[in-house]
């Protein structure tokens, strides 16, 4: 009597597995909802992430336009200070969040590191969006009417 191949195969493969024994695990130290809780007070919470995520080809007055629909939601909003303290400790690249745009956060980061332009640093200059170089947020940028 002979063995076909596939069952030979299979057998053996069977055999030569190792037996993992179970992983002891440790209970987690407890509940870290507080760290997102403040989330589900959100103004934004139900209104959809494209008004706060620009798409990749968005430039000039359109991406104005959002940016500003999104820090009026934010202006309104509860948990703000929460929202802006996430970001700046996460470093989140992109979007609007606690009300000041990606640009903006970056400046404030450069600012409370002290490596600003006025106290002798050697930041380089932030690159807008539109291809323009230079600061722009509240403090810097003129405002319109």
């Amino acid at each position: 009597m002979t063995r076909s191949p596939s069952r030979a195969t299979t057998s053996t493969a069977t055999q030569a597995k190792p037996r993992i024994p179970a992983a002891r695990v440790a209970p987690l130290p407890g509940s870290a909802g507080h760290h997102w809780q403040w989330q589900t007070r959100a103004a934004c919470r139900d209104l959809g992430w494209n008004r706060f995520f620009h798409p990749a080809d968005e430039r000039g007055e359109d991406r104005e336009q959002r940016d500003a629909a999104a820090k009026r939601v934010c202006a309104e909003c509860p948990v703000r200070a929460a929202c802006l303290e996430h970001a700046l400790r996460t470093r989140e690249t992109y979007g609007v969040w606690g009300g000041l745009t990606e640009e903006e956060r970056r400046t404030l980061v450069r600012s409370r590191s002290g490596r600003s332009a006025a106290g002798g640093g050697a930041a380089a200059p932030a690159t807008a969006p539109e291809g323009r170089t230079g600061r722009s947020g509240p403090a810097t940028r003129a405002p319109r009417k």
